[in-house]
């Protein structure tokens, strides 16, 4: 995408920690910014501990404490090339006011994913006003509440297996009887707008 655009900003979504190290990781944001005339945003993150653990065979340890130890290891990471002139961006994934803290002092802002509309709130006054805030939310065009129900509790349903997102929610006001609904009538009070 950033070969055949001219204005437009590219973010990575959310690359993995633990699939890259702390001197690949830099080292393709700079080549990426580069090639792209300064239009390259890095999001980064620590994952889950099912994909961590079970699947990439690393041990998932404190999510705050890893990220910043591995953005500490990025900044200290030999690069041979010349160092660019400009910076490069980065978000940190971020759900709870800890990590949202973290890439406040560490990084240019966050990228919330999976959360609501209060929760967004909530990350502005964590990060200030001068910080990148990347949010994604979910939106769905349906007009038939039993169908945005069913399509809405099919796409949560794999989210409910990964404590992050689990314990963010709980933040924001669901319980265990908000779970086995699969959250779903709980975001439209949340929310006010899913099955409208």
């Amino acid at each position: 995408m950033l070969a055949n655009t001219r204005k437009l900003v590219i973010a990575s979504g959310i690359a993995n920690i633990f699939a890259r190290d702390a001197m690949a990781m830099p080292a393709a944001r700079v080549q990426l910014n580069e090639q792209s005339g300064g239009r390259f945003l890095l999001g980064m993150g620590i994952s889950h501990a099912p994909i961590v653990s079970a699947i990439r065979g690393h041990i998932y340890e404190k999510p705050v404490t890893t990220m910043r130890t591995y953005v500490e290891a990025m900044a200290h990471a030999q690069y041979s090339s010349p160092r660019p002139s400009d910076s490069t961006l980065t978000v940190v994934a971020a759900l709870g006011p800890k990590m949202l803290a973290l890439a406040r002092d560490v990084a240019d802002g966050a990228h919330p994913y999976n959360t609501t509309v209060a929760q967004t709130a909530e990350a502005r006054a964590v990060l200030g006003r001068n910080k990148r805030l990347c949010v994604e939310q979910k939106v769905l065009l349906e007009t038939n509440a039993a169908r945005a129900r069913e399509i809405a509790r099919a796409y949560l349903r794999p989210y409910l297996r990964l404590s992050n997102y689990v314990n963010s929610w709980r933040r924001a006001g669901f319980d265990d009887s908000d779970f086995r609904r699969q959250c779903v009538e709980s975001t439209r009070r949340h929310t006010g707008r899913v099955g409208r």
